[in-house]
């Protein structure tokens, strides 16, 4: 009622991961000034699309729990736990990606999109397990070093 509709729709949760994904990784660091002024004009874009004109929320279907997501993702040739693990899957990816836990955040039809194309995978948890015992071992190398340093003096 006297609102002007709006052309682009309101990011998705994945947008604003990837926005929050982008200022960690220019918090603390020394990105170029253009690097910057490009976050800082999408920063502004996708808050620009979070509102309407009066400065309200934009009334946006509400984000589906994990469970009502595995539901949608059921179907012919996959189960509902299947559907359950890909959710699971997906949410612990895009935590690890992001830095923070999104298992509350609620999905949208975009999230749906990416579960059921593969888009966002889980890192290989046998590489991850491999690489943490490296940086255990060179650590206590690094350890035994010192003490071996300490112990000759």
């Amino acid at each position: 009622m006297g609102r002007r509709a709006m052309t682009t729709p309101p990011p998705s949760p994945r947008e604003i991961a990837d926005l929050t994904a982008r200022l960690r990784a220019l918090t603390g660091c020394r990105a170029d000034e253009a690097e910057r002024a490009a976050f800082l004009e999408d920063k502004e874009a996708l808050l620009d699309r979070m509102a309407d004109d009066e400065g309200s929320a934009v009334a946006v279907q509400p984000p589906m729990t994990a469970e009502t997501a595995a539901r949608a993702l059921a179907g012919p040739g996959r189960t509902l736990d299947d559907s359950r693990a890909l959710v699971r899957q997906y949410l612990d990816e895009v935590s690890r990606q992001v830095g923070v836990p999104v298992h509350r955040w609620g999905l949208d039809e975009e999230d749906l999109r990416a579960i059921g194309s593969g888009a966002v995978t889980a890192a290989d948890p046998e590489q991850a397990r491999r690489e943490q015992l490296a940086t255990w071992h060179a650590d206590d190398h690094g350890l035994d070093a010192g003490i071996d340093l300490v112990r000759e003096r």
